[in-house]
């Protein structure tokens, strides 16, 4: 957690970047350990938002999380995490009751897959509104984060996203869009509507291959998507990370693309996270091809960590972006 002295230095730095979005408890066994046969839990934070947050407090922009949780002891309990990394969390909506959210990982060796179990619904995350939010804090910001994943928890949120993106822009905010579909909380034609009122007022997308194809209805070749989705939903680029392929993006005049780098994986789980901040922090100081750069340096950073969230070092992220492997032993 961070002193008092380190909170008032955070409030006192400009936000560049709020992340909204759920943030939920996740409980898992041992790694390879089942959880019908576990007796112990770790518990841990899961949001994509609030990593992408964490992503960016590494590399040294400051960032603000919020979301909405129930004043007790788990809602401090997350908001006591996030803030331990520099995050701002000053504009976290309380609610004087409720649950949080929780989800279960099951870490399985290859053949048997994670797997994840949800318990968020009917979560105070669900009841979330454009309204509940301080949108003179959220001026002040260069840029609003979201995903595809809160449309997906609740018709309260599903209302609530498109309004806080039209809100944002507005505002003068930019906003960069996740799509991170999950097939667990919602089907691909709810996912395709909702995306739909949501991309007219968001300036950067960020989507899989197949998310694309879920977005476009249809299958597509990979420059003719994004071409499609930036001319048809006037965005300022669109960006398609592709794996071990790297990502390509597109901004209205010219495509660009970034290569993966080779990695010893541990973990997956939070490497789209990672990739946004740093595509996010890369536009911030650069533009969108210093973004690519950095989005593929942070996510395979982000895949050698057993955690989830991007618990990476810059200088790393530096050096892979400057081109050079980091080296194997550091004395």
């Amino acid at each position: 957690m961070t002193n008092s002295g380190e909170a008032l230095r955070n409030r006192t730095r400009p936000v560049r970047v709020v992340c909204i979005g759920e943030t939920m408890l996740m409980f898992a066994p041992p790694p390879y350990e089942t959880i019908e046969y576990c007796d112990h839990f770790v518990a841990l934070n899961g949001g994509a938002e609030s990593n992408v947050a964490i992503g960016l407090e590494r590399l040294g922009a400051h960032a603000g999380w919020i979301g909405k949780l129930p004043r007790n002891a788990l809602g401090r309990k997350i908001v006591n995490e996030i803030r331990s990394f520099g995050v701002d969390t000053s504009a976290v909506v309380w609610a004087e009751r409720g649950r949080v959210g929780t989800f279960f990982v099951e870490w399985g060796a290859p053949p048997r897959p994670v797997m994840t179990i949800y318990d968020r619904a009917g979560s105070v995350a669900t009841t979330m509104t454009a309204d509940d939010l301080d949108w003179d804090y959220i001026e002040g910001a260069e840029w609003v984060q979201l995903t595809g994943i809160t449309p997906a928890i609740s018709p309260v949120c599903r209302a609530a996203v498109p309004e806080i993106a039209r809100r944002a822009r507005e505002r003068g905010v930019r906003v960069a869009f996740d799509v991170n579909y999950r097939a667990l909380l919602w089907t691909k034609e709810e996912a395709r509507a909702a995306c739909a009122e949501i991309l007219p007022f968001v300036n950067l997308l960020i989507t899989t291959e197949p998310d694309m194809a879920i977005v476009l209805g249809a299958r597509e070749p990979r420059e003719e998507g994004l071409r499609a989705l930036v001319e048809r939903y006037g965005l300022d680029a669109a960006v398609m990370t592709l794996g071990g392929e790297g990502c390509l993006a597109y901004d209205g005049w010219a495509f660009y693309a970034a290569p993966a780098h080779s990695v010893q994986m541990v973990n997956r789980l939070g490497a789209g996270d990672a990739f946004t901040a740093g595509l996010l922090y890369g536009c911030l100081e650069a533009g969108l091809e210093a973004g690519l750069r950095y989005g593929m340096a942070m996510a395979a950073l982000k895949l050698t960590i057993p955690q989830n969230i991007p618990l990476v070092n810059k200088e790393d992220v530096e050096r892979l972006v400057a081109g050079q492997r980091n080296a194997d032993v550091v004395r």
